[in-house]
């Protein structure tokens, strides 16, 4: 491929009708020769051969692009062209496979995995991938601040719990002095105070075993003991107490493993500094800039795997990823052919793209979109309120209206993909009884703040202020006020609905990285004392112990337990179960689409606009 140009097109440029005559004149600069539409033999003889460039507008720039250190999906959409991990997913089943490593094994006790790399593997910087560079990837994590590991969602502390210490549960004294009201208690209170009851007597038999192994360099219920180089491409990583989905758990873009010579050189707080803006990995692509809002990434030509490239010769070359937070502009600069494809079609534009003839492919649902309730709030802090809510906002019309066909409200936080049952006593929509509750407290239509993001398009949430407006009036239709507070996405939005110092209402969500339901509730609670306002040993215990425990009926009732808490807890109101979806111009002619987002763009088929190839 001839050598391009780092300068990149800008965000003016591509909505303002330029992109295509840019990237011709970026093209042009190469002085490489290829095939062109000429009646000159000299002009054909030194025309440049344009490679085959996609461009795709996501709504939002990435954070970072360390994937160790970040939580948002569209850093990972950059670096998971340019990284790869030790296990891959499989496109058609959502399961394990062979990437980094091409093949492992698990001890009997399941506390010992050893993992045989590839070889021949070559990091961006020309050196070899070797059993000792994934070990100083792994010291690097198990090194990072707690400031950097908190900033993680998809990466080594969650996988391993890293900072998790044994719950403490409560004792039978502890747990009756809670209830000491109970004789003035509601139905729904007693039937709390049965299940906590019952709860607390399961847990306590199974804390009275062993529960990890060994020592641990951080948290009491940590998993990870430790790892070691035992031959140049073989890895011995050691765990504490058996984590049955920890190969899938591997495939998440914050398990990806980066060159050695970028995990040095900075700052003692962060010595891998260079990879938030210079990724170095052994994927596809290289990372060649950011600039103007604009992600280059060009084909590592020394690539592991040539035949996935040979295969499909219509693979992109380069792909240019810019950010564009509006929708209405995304969907414009498509039909301007000012871009090949975008992401996070919202269903108001559906039918123009439809009747443009543009392709919309769709991912499966695998990501929910919930209602959080901090109980720093005296009001949130009530579950009499907490269930008014539940009652008063109409999921099914939310689901129906504003997002994609096919997407359904949610009951619980876990999609129906993980097939664990929803408890029989899930809140509908009933706005009587939410006016009723709301009566026995006492509320008089005090404030509650609501917040929710603003400039931004996710695949839980496409369209953010719509929703908000939706649920603000199911809320005004029973009578709780509430108090707006817009945040754009890229002011901190998240940060701020996570701190200890929000007290109110929000909108946020959560995407599966891997088919698991310790990876949806571990993600979603891990910030629940500042996110929620919410403690509970009993959940963390439940969380804990039903991670250990293999596929099969057993585990399947541990979670559906853990849901009967969670409903009766109600720290956040599970909205919908969103399809979120891409839509392109012709010239691509196949995206891979995944529910888990781990789209490769050396998967895709297309050819180049004839905006920059004619």
């Amino acid at each position: 491929m001839p050598e391009l140009p780092l300068k990149l097109v800008s965000r003016r440029a591509l909505l303002t009708g330029t992109l295509a005559t840019t990237a011709l004149a970026l093209t042009a600069c190469t002085g490489n020769s290829g095939p062109a539409s000429s009646a000159s033999p000299t002009a054909s003889a030194s025309a440049p051969r344009i490679p085959r460039t996609l461009r795709l507008a996501a709504a939002a720039p990435p954070v970072k692009l360390d994937p160790a250190i970040v939580a948002d999906n569209e850093s990972f959409r950059i670096t998971r062209q340019v990284y790869e991990t030790l296990v891959d997913i499989d496109p058609d089943t959502g399961g394990a496979v062979a990437g980094l490593a091409e093949s492992w094994t698990e001890s009997p006790d399941g506390l010992r995995y050893t993992f045989t790399l590839r070889e021949g593997v070559l990091f961006h910087d020309g050196t070899e991938l070797t059993a000792e560079a994934v070990v100083a990837n792994f010291n690097r994590w198990e090194n990072l601040s707690p400031q950097l590991r908190a900033s993680s969602s998809q990466g080594f502390a969650n996988v391993f719990h890293f900072d998790s210490d044994i719950p403490k549960l409560p004792t039978a004294k502890e747990l009756e002095e809670e209830f000491k009201s109970a004789a003035d208690a509601s139905e729904e209170e007693l039937a709390t105070q049965q299940l906590r009851t019952k709860q607390l007597e399961e847990l306590t038999k199974k804390f009275d075993t062993k529960l990890f192994e060994g020592k641990s360099a951080a948290g009491s219920a940590s998993y990870f003991e430790s790892v070691k180089a035992t031959g140049k491409y073989l890895v011995a990583l050691n765990l504490r107490r058996r984590l049955p989905g920890l190969i899938e758990a591997l495939t998440l873009p914050g398990m990806a493993i980066a060159a050695p010579s970028a995990l040095t050189g900075g700052p003692g707080q962060n010595p891998a500094e260079s990879l938030s803006t210079h990724p170095v990995g052994t994927g596809p692509y290289t990372f060649v800039s950011h600039e103007d809002n604009v992600v280059r990434l060009e084909i590592f030509k020394d690539y592991w795997n040539q035949p996935r490239l040979s295969n499909n010769t219509a693979h992109p070359e380069v792909a240019l990823i810019s950010a564009v937070p509006s929708p209405y502009n995304r969907e414009g600069a498509l039909l301007a052919d000012e871009i090949d494809g975008f992401d996070m079609v919202s269903v108001d534009i559906m039918r123009t793209l439809v009747r443009n003839a543009k392709v919309v492919v769709q991912r499966d649902p695998f990501s929910v979109l919930y209602l959080g309730m901090n109980q720093r709030n005296k009001w949130l802090a009530k579950p009499e309120f907490r269930m008014a809510i539940a009652h008063a906002v109409n999921r099914s019309s939310l689901a129906e209206k504003l997002f994609l066909q096919g997407s359904k409200h949610a009951s619980t936080l876990l999609p129906s993909a993980l097939s664990i049952p929803a408890p029989e006593d899930t809140p509908n929509h009933d706005a009587s009884k939410a006016k009723t509750l709301l009566a026995e407290l006492g509320y008089k239509g005090e404030q509650i703040e609501f917040a929710y993001p603003l400039q931004v398009s996710r695949n839980y949430l496409p369209l953010p202020e719509r929703t908000f407006a939706q649920i603000a009036e199911d809320l005004a239709a029973v009578g709780i006020r509430i108090k707006p507070r817009p945040i754009a996405w890229t002011d901190g939005y998240v940060q701020t609905v996570q701190s200890k110092d929000f007290e109110g209402l929000h909108l946020l969500g959560f995407s599966g990285g891997y088919r698991s339901a310790d990876d949806f509730l571990s993600g979603i609670l891990a910030a629940k004392e500042n996110e929620f306002g919410y403690t509970s040993a009993l959940l963390d215990s439940q969380i804990m112990l039903a991670r250990s425990i293999p596929s099969g009926e057993e585990r399947t009732a541990a979670y559906a337990d853990i849901l009967k808490t969670l409903n009766a807890d109600l720290p956040a109101l599970p909205l919908v179960f969103p399809i979120s979806a891409l839509a392109f111009n012709g010239n691509v002619t196949f995206y891979p689409p995944s529910p888990m987002l781990n789209e490769c763009y050396a998967d895709v088929q297309m050819a180049n606009s004839p905006s920059i190839s004619s």
